[in-house]
């Protein structure tokens, strides 16, 4: 389900790092404490798990149709770059 506090990201189509890539420069600029990040590969989804994970950030997979959708709670995230 969507929440309309969250901010989505479209990443779909690229393998990994393409997504990775893209929601590092939009942290940047990111407003909500919530984002959706679409993705295509599960390998994808699990990269961008890994990262919010090392950063403090809860993040899990759905699966939606033939897309993951990446759903991260910013609340505690510590960028570490």
């Amino acid at each position: 389900m969507l929440n309309n506090n969250e901010e989505k990201i479209i990443a779909k189509g690229l393998n990994p790092p393409g997504p990775l890539l893209i929601v590092k420069k939009k942290l940047q600029t990111v407003q909500s404490k919530s984002l959706r990040i679409i993705v295509s590969s599960i390998e994808s989804a699990e990269g961008l798990v890994d990262f919010f994970k090392e950063r403090n950030a809860e993040a899990s997979v759905d699966r939606a149709g033939d897309d993951f959708h990446v759903v991260v709670d910013l609340t505690n995230f510590k960028d570490r770059d």
